[in-house]
C-alpha cells in the first residue's frame, strides 16, 4: 500500500501543487484495491490526508480526478519526448520506445486491472473528453510511424502500425505478470522486446 503523508501542524501548510499530488497518489491506491467504481472521494481524501471540500476543490468532480489520475501517471509526456528525439536507427529507436512503455506499462499493473474489467465504466468516465491513455499513447506511436514510412524506412499506415507495436508491448507487459514461465516472459525483458521489434520489422521494413 502507498503510504501517505498527513498534514502535520507543526508544518508548513502544503503548497497547492503538493496537496494536488497527495490526492492524486491517494487516487491511484484506492483505485488500486477498489477499483475505479468502487473508490469513493470520501475515502480518497482520508487517504490523502485532506478534507473532501479540498479534493473537490482542486479537481471538481470524481470522474475530473479519475482523468487526471490517469493523465498523471500513464506519462505519455515523457514518451511524446522520447519519441520526438529519435532519428537514428529504426530497431534501435523502436527498443528505446519500447523499454519506456513496457517499464511504464508495469509500474500502472493496478491501474490496467481495472481499466480491463470497467470498461464500461472508464467509457462514462472519459465521456466529456477525447483524451484517453490508450489515445495519447497510439497518437504519439502513430507520429513516428509516419515520420519513418515519409523517410521511406517503413511501409504501410500509420496508425495501424502503431497499434501492433503498442499492442506488442502492452501484453508483453501484462503476460509476464500471467505467464512469468513461458518462453516469451521468462528472463530478459530486452530479449524479448528484440524479439517483437525483429518480427515487427520484418513485416514493414520497406524492402
Amino acid at each position: 500500500m502507498i503510504e501517505t503523508r498527513k498534514l502535520a501542524d507543526s508544518v508548513r501548510p502544503a503548497s497547492p501543487e503538493e496537496t494536488r499530488e497527495r490526492i492524486l497518489t491517494a487516487a491511484r491506491e484506492v483505485i488500486g484495491r477498489k477499483g475505479k467504481r468502487g473508490a469513493t472521494t470520501r475515502e480518497i481524501a482520508e487517504v490523502a490526508g485532506v478534507n473532501e471540500a479540498t479534493l473537490f476543490r482542486h479537481f471538481g468532480t470524481k470522474e475530473a480526478l479519475l482523468v487526471a489520475c490517469a493523465q498523471h501517471f500513464c506519462g505519455y509526456m515523457q514518451l511524446a519526448d522520447v519519441a520526438a528525439q529519435r532519428t537514428g536507427d529504426v530497431a534501435d529507436d523502436l527498443l528505446v520506445i519500447a523499454r519506456l512503455m513496457f517499464a511504464r506499462f508495469e509500474s500502472l499493473q493496478d491501474m490496467i486491472r481495472w481499466s480491463l474489467v470497467e470498461q464500461e465504466y472508464e467509457k462514462d468516465i472519459f465521456a466529456e473528453t477525447a483524451w484517453r491513455p490508450q489515445l495519447a499513447i497510439l497518437a504519439i506511436l502513430t507520429d513516428f510511424m509516419q515520420r519513418r514510412i515519409d523517410a521511406r524506412e517503413l511501409r504501410g499506415d500509420a496508425q495501424r502500425l502503431a497499434m501492433v507495436f503498442l499492442g506488442l508491448v502492452f501484453m508483453h507487459a501484462l503476460g509476464r505478470k500471467k505467464f512469468p514461465d513461458s518462453l516469451l516472459h521468462r528472463g530478459d525483458p530486452d530479449e524479448a522486446l528484440r524479439f517483437y521489434i525483429d518480427v515487427f520489422l520484418n513485416g514493414v521494413r520497406m524492402p
